[in-house]
């Protein structure tokens, strides 16, 4: 069966076998671009309730609101963007979705004892007697094959398929589908990580990262790393790996060559990564300590240390440019792009429940994130003829962005290049210029794909 696959996936999908030239990083963002709307957050009560949406950067209360109350919750599963919905595992174990547009919350299947979104926000689960069901737009899909052992983890991929790393005396990674019988091969012990599209795992197998395609041969590489490697973590393109060690830096690898790109020094050694979907942020998890280093891929360098409290959701970096982290009772936003990381937001005695961060805002929001970046216009003085553009991508390498430009031109979209004000600043990959901000958005949610709204003060390069 085949899944949706968003077009704009596809063509980044097909440029990432490229050359580590295209690999992409975020520039900074225009003031307009980094008002309220362009990302929201769902704070989902852990004892059941009302589940509530705050715009992002600021925490601020959204007036969209939930017609139906959760039962108590295990924890948030994910989202699929495209159709706006929010899947859930509760504590009888069964999967609700949310529905943001409709704002009603109904059961969707029962007996799950693992789940996870794929991608492309896609569900699947493995029940109590080991069956896989993926959701295909609403429609459950059982696969043929049982899963063949007890999972650690699983993840989707684009490909429609379920990548399960099992437990045992010998760890394996087992790839199956709805017509495809399981195929596992055996990998060493040490964090794993997938691609972005799930193409794709990598290993910190200590002195080496050892690479596993998920689709065809199923061929199996092996990075050599001096030093001991703790964690690893694709970039969106999946051109670089970042590994973490046992020594004071981060190492920078080329995925195709295995070359060392770069090191970027850090205050200590490392045990963790978290990246964000548009490659410009890493999160580093110190050996030791509650805190976080944060490094600016762009730049290449660290660029602080700040205060959080590691789990598995949170901290996360979330558009734009921002940080979503517990503090004591409380959960802060914190701004990555300034000086000293100043708090935008917070929300009192929110620590206790899960937070999910979202590429969607409810349309009756519109008037009031208008009337916020009318605002931020003007204080920037860009006037009332600046256009609306949907940013899908930034890249330092001009001939890079024009490519990717003619490429979704080509496909029949309005894509054109903005070239940067200051020397240190990306040429950024646009569609557009569109009427108003809704037409942006609605561009965004069609393609199924990370985007910004910005406002662009130059013409674009054509």
């Amino acid at each position: 069966m085949k899944l949706r696959i968003p077009f704009l996936g596809t063509v980044l999908l097909a440029l990432a076998g490229c050359g580590s030239d295209s690999d992409m990083a975020l520039g900074e963002l225009p003031a307009a671009g980094r008002g309220p709307g362009m990302a929201t957050v769902l704070r989902i009560p852990a004892q059941g309730g009302i589940p509530q949406l705050y715009r992002l950067p600021g925490l601020d209360s959204s007036s969209w609101k939930s017609e139906d109350k959760l039962p108590p919750v295990e924890r948030a599963v994910g989202a699929d963007a495209e159709l706006g919905l929010v899947f859930l595992l509760d504590r009888k174990r069964n999967v609700l979705a949310l529905d943001l547009e409709t704002r009603r919350i109904r059961s969707q299947l029962e007996q799950v004892r693992y789940a996870t979104v794929g991608p492309d926000g896609v569900l699947y689960t493995v029940d109590t007697g080991s069956t896989v069901t993926q959701l295909v737009r609403r429609a459950p899909v059982r696969f043929r094959s049982k899963l063949q052992g007890k999972p650690a983890e699983l993840h989707g991929t684009m490909a429609g398929t379920l990548v399960a790393r099992l437990e045992g005396k010998s760890p394996a990674l087992e790839t199956l589908g709805s017509d495809q019988p399981p195929e596992s091969v055996p990998i060493p012990d040490g964090p794993l990580v997938t691609s972005l599209w799930g193409d794709l795992v990598a290993v910190a197998a200590d002195s080496a990262v050892v690479l596993y395609e998920t689709q065809g041969k199923h061929e199996r590489r092996s990075l050599p790393v001096a030093g001991r490697a703790r964690a690893v973590l694709f970039s969106p393109s999946g051109h670089r790996l970042y590994v973490a060690r046992d020594r004071e830096s981060l190492l920078v690898l080329d995925r195709f060559s295995g070359d060392e790109l770069q090191e970027i020094e850090l205050p200590g050694p490392a045990s963790g990564l978290r990246g964000d979907a548009y490659g410009q942020w890493i999160l580093v998890r110190p050996v030791a300590g509650d805190s976080a280093w944060v490094v600016d891929v762009g730049a290449g360098r660290y660029t602080g240390t700040v205060q959080v409290e590691w789990d598995e959701e949170l901290p996360a970096v979330v558009p734009p440019g921002g940080l979503l982290t517990r503090r004591g009772d409380d959960i802060v936003a914190l701004d990555l792009a300034a000086e000293g990381f100043p708090e935008r937001g917070r929300v009192e005695k929110g620590a206790k429940d899960t937070w999910l961060p979202l590429a969607w805002h409810p349309s009756q929001d519109q008037e009031a994130i208008a009337l916020t970046d009318t605002a931020a216009l003007a204080a920037d003085s860009l006037g009332p003829a600046a256009s609306v553009y949907l940013q899908v991508s930034s890249s330092q390498n001009p001939a890079w962005a024009e490519e990717l430009s003619q490429k979704l031109r080509t496909a029949g979209l309005p894509a054109s290049v903005l070239k940067p004000r200051r020397s240190d600043e990306a040429y950024r990959v646009v569609l557009g210029p569109y009427a108003t901000r809704e037409q942006a958005e609605e561009t965004g949610r069609r393609i199924g794909m990370p985007s910004f709204v910005v406002t662009g003060q130059d013409a674009p390069s054509r």
